[in-house]
């Protein structure tokens, strides 16, 4: 959150019939993902506290017609 950008950008690949659903399956991987970041070597809980690493997610309308 200090430098306010994303080491990697990546679209899960996952779609949802609605909002909702997004929403929650999002706010779980999210967890999942954050916890497992101190399993990757550069990403050590002293460097995710002083860096303030959050994880991201977006619910996004794909598709939509204009």
């Amino acid at each position: 959150m200090l430098s306010n950008s994303c080491p990697t950008s990546t679209i899960a690949g996952y779609q949802f019939s609605n909002h909702y659903d997004c929403v929650n399956a999002g706010y779980a991987i999210a967890q999942s993902t954050f916890r497992n970041l101190e399993e990757l070597e550069e990403y050590n809980r002293d460097y995710i506290e002083q860096s303030k690493i959050v994880v991201k997610f977006e619910c996004r309308e794909i598709g939509a017609k204009i």
